[in-house]
């Protein structure tokens, strides 16, 4: 499999990391991207076929596994108890299983799904749209696991369990300001485990990014995110991707209508690309002058193919941008937009030929990143809802959609259906995790290990 320059690049700079396929570090895996270097991955899986092991899970969770050698991080609500329940504050998109208050950081076994230990972290559970204070992803290092929930507490525990430092972010820095709660996931960069907070529809706080030293806990940096975005656009749940940008790296940041890139030493914003929110008439109101969408929240994180940064905002515009220059670049550095390939909440796939894009509705597109110019256009897959980002892996393509059902694509320029998996369990937000030749599956109830037998 080809792979991008900033993902060569970003495999360097985790230090002891094998393989590609050998650890599964953080949210999107070893290169922050989607992909693995594994091979002989199983294709077809049933609960009867292919699991090597399924194990129970306390309760439901959007987040994504962290896997280093013989170690998975599995984040979960805890058990559901009548009369301390997790409230649900703010209901969308069908009801959610009751779970309990609280939050929980799992360390199981790869071999065979036994738990090792589990941490139980500050702050109390809720419930508030698809998600709950569970959906972060942890990340590791394969000495040290650091975990943000929800309710903006990030902790370092070593992967034995022990807490090294804590700190409570908006204790810290001020709360949290999202209409949907906060989710995104850390990056762990080098020493540092590094925080956006994008945030804007029930607060005037400033958006910002924190570095902490991942030993330490220490903010190595904070700076501040400004946006012009208005309502409930300024919202981000996106994680922050490094990149390779001329002669050195960057930090790529979406979220409050643009795109920014930062130096990782400091945080400062070297440049900024919109677009992601063009100026509009509202039909409703013809006499009005157009202006930005008052509802434009960003969910995918951006994707990035050699210099050029992908993303989109509830399936309206498609917009691609070359990385670098100084100051606002929208009119300099725009590459290519789309107002016909769209998307939302998944972040695309690359293997640095094609990018694969995955609309919510269930089409799959599959385009050459630097003409934005179709191979296949919205070919259908099984109907339903779809969150989980995809993953690219020994020349397949994995798509998980909300009903735990996973198609497996051939990757390449034609649409080919490979398989049909469904497991036995109505709900999923997670993507898929990959840990040498096996898949791992977290549903709404279980955490499965799927293997070739």
């Amino acid at each position: 499999m080809k792979k991008t320059l900033a993902a060569l690049i970003f495999n360097g700079l985790l230090c002891g990391l094998a393989a590609g396929g050998d650890h599964w570090p953080q949210w999107r895996g070893p290169s922050l991207d989607g992909t693995s270097d594994s091979k002989n991955l199983p294709e077809k899986w049933s609960e009867q076929e292919n699991v090597k092991w399924k194990v129970k899970l306390p309760s439901w969770s959007g987040s994504t596994p962290a896997i280093w050698g013989d170690r998975i991080f599995v984040p979960s609500a805890s058990e559901f108890i009548q009369g301390a329940e997790a409230k649900n504050v703010k209901g969308m998109g069908g009801s959610r299983k009751v779970e309990g208050l609280d939050l929980l950081l799992l360390c199981l076994s790869k071999a065979d799904g036994k738990e090792l230990w589990r941490s139980t972290l500050k702050g109390a559970n809720y419930q508030i749209g698809k998600q709950n204070m569970s959906t972060p992803s942890p990340v590791t290092d394969g000495a040290m696991v650091w975990w943000l929930t929800g309710t903006g507490v990030l902790t370092a525990l070593t992967v034995e369990g022990k807490e090294a430092w804590q700190v409570d972010l908006q204790k810290t820095y001020g709360k949290f300001g999202l209409n949907w709660g906060y989710g995104s996931s850390p990056l762990l960069y080098e020493s540092m485990v590094v925080v956006p907070v994008l945030h804007g529809m029930t607060t005037d706080e400033p958006s910002y990014i924190v570095a902490f030293d991942g030993k330490t806990g220490k903010a190595v940096w904070r700076v501040e995110r400004p946006t012009d975005a208005p309502n409930e656009s300024p919202d981000a749940y996106t994680t922050v991707m490094p990149m390779k940008v001329g002669a050195s790296m960057q930090l790529i940041v979406g979220g409050g209508d643009y795109f920014t890139g930062h130096d990782p030493k400091t945080g400062k914003e070297l440049w900024r690309c919109g677009g992601l929110n063009p100026a509009e008439k509202d039909p409703k109101k013809p006499d009005a002058p157009a202006a930005p969408n008052p509802w434009f929240r960003m969910v995918c994180s951006p994707a990035i193919v050699d210099d050029l940064v992908f993303g989109c905002i509830k399936k309206k515009v498609t917009v691609v941008c070359r990385a670098g220059g100084e100051g606002l670049v929208t009119a300099t550095h725009t590459a290519w937009t789309s107002k016909d390939i769209t998307y939302d909440v998944p972040t695309p796939v690359s293997d640095g030929k094609y990018m694969y894009i995955l609309n919510d509705g269930g089409m799959m597109t599959c385009v050459d990143p630097k003409t934005g110019k179709a191979l296949y256009d919205k070919q259908r897959l099984p109907r339903g809802t779809y969150s989980a980002s995809p993953l690219l892996a020994d020349g397949k393509i994995y798509v998980t959609s909300e009903g735990a059902r996973t198609t497996v694509l051939a990757a390449g320029p034609e649409f080919k259906v490979l398989a049909e998996n469904q497991v036995d369990d109505p709900y999923t937000l997670s993507s898929i995790a990959v840990s040498g030749s096996e898949l791992f599956l977290r549903t709404s109830s279980h955490l499965y290990c799927i293997s070739k037998k």
